[in-house]
């Protein structure tokens, strides 16, 4: 997202010249491959990102709304001429795409919608040939509090906090910035639980 006011989200175009980056469902990789594990890990890790940085569900979340982009294309330098870019630069990365259906974490019907999105997931991941985390579990890490992702505590009262934990969005800082968020952190952590399968 590029900047959000009241009801209205703005997004950049993810592709290069013209064309949009394939969808996750037209990606041709070799089942059970890491690559699809770390697809899979980018995927859970948005969905966290969203629901504690935007505080949103995206309500309609599958193979079809997540975007493959080089990481030069969703970076704030996205500009870069391909001849300073990286390695590290074109590392692919998921994007969600589709908002239109997405709602706040305090909707009355954000727990179920938030395990139809991870359900969903889950479903494509296994075909692809993978190990991956079950819905329960993938709930509990999307949930766990910032601060608190390594507990591995599965009180139902933890679980209604974050669902029903309101933040005030009047704020001078956008909704994205989240004080101690590390996506570095919680890649190496599922990537552990995932590993514990």
């Amino acid at each position: 997202p590029l900047m959000c006011r009241e009801n209205i989200l703005f997004m950049r175009f993810c592709g290069d010249d013209g064309w949009p980056s394939p969808q996750l469902k037209e990606i041709e990789i070799k089942k059970g491959s890491d690559r699809w594990t770390t697809l899979y890990c980018q995927s859970i890790l948005a969905v966290r990102k969203l629901y504690h940085c935007a505080r949103l569900i995206h309500a309609d979340l599958s193979e079809y709304n997540l975007l493959i982009c080089p990481s030069w294309q969703i970076s704030k330098d996205r500009f870069k001429p391909p001849k300073e870019r990286s390695s590290e630069d074109e590392s692919l990365q998921v994007v969600m795409i589709d908002f239109g259906q997405a709602v706040e974490r305090g909707h009355p019907a954000a727990k179920e919608l938030l395990q139809r999105d991870l359900s969903t997931m889950r479903d494509f991941f296994v075909r692809q040939g993978i190990k991956v985390l079950s819905n329960e579990l993938a709930e509990d890490f999307v949930l766990a509090p910032i601060q608190d992702i390594e507990s591995n505590s599965e009180q139902t009262t933890e679980k209604e906090k974050c669902y029903n934990n309101n933040i005030d969005d009047q704020g001078s800082t956008w909704r994205h910035a989240v004080p101690g968020w590390n996506d570095e952190k919680d890649m190496e952590l599922l990537l552990k639980k995932l590993m514990t399968l």
